[in-house]
């Protein structure tokens, strides 16, 4: 997967990049295609009106049909700002540092990244029967600095895996750097 946007340091070299479980795509698009089909339901009560409302109310199909399309159109504009939002919501982690791609709005994006040498702490949370079944979770990680800048990423796959790919990065930069790290 090419980054044009992300700017690589020489020898740096990208370990793994992470969207947002597929399960967040589903949690933010299920209610969308159930607001879009709402409409249809009334389809349902038709047949068990009077037979004076239906002729009477035979000329609006047209505009209802309309209407209809409109809140079609709506509902898909909705899932489109979803999926671009999910698809342009990139964690990049390299051998030398975390480079988080957050897409804020349509025409927004914030990019952050920090260095591994400055990486503290790296916590992983996972709530929940459904988030443990399916895998998914958040990854905090702070860095040592003054204000503790801390970098998270919500709905990530296997937050357990990626946290030991930030660890052994971090680890070995260490070493690289001459920063003898022992476990007591």
């Amino acid at each position: 997967m090419k980054f044009e946007y992300i700017q690589l340091e020489q020898d740096e070299t990208i370990l793994t990049t992470v969207r947002r479980h597929w399960f967040y795509l589903v949690a933010e698009c299920g209610p969308l295609l159930v607001v879009a089909l709402a409409p249809l339901t009334a389809l349902i009560l038709v047949p068990a009106l009077p037979s004076e409302i239906k002729i009477a109310l035979a000329p609006f199909t047209i505009h209802c049909l309309f209407l209809y399309c409109v809140w079609l159109l709506c509902i898909w504009m909705m899932l489109a700002s979803i999926w671009t939002d999910y698809y342009l919501d990139i964690w990049c982690v390299t051998n030398r540092r975390i480079i988080k791609i957050d897409q804020v709005a349509l025409f927004r994006r914030k990019t952050g990244s920090f260095r591994l040498e400055r990486m503290q702490d790296v916590n992983v949370e996972i709530h929940g029967v459904l988030a443990t079944l399916l895998g998914y979770g958040s990854v905090h990680v702070q860095t040592a600095s003054a204000d503790l800048e801390e970098f998270k990423a919500n709905f990530l796959p296997n937050p357990q895996g990626i946290k030991s790919i930030i660890l052994e990065a971090g680890d070995k930069l260490l070493e690289q750097n001459g920063v003898v790290t022992k476990d007591v």
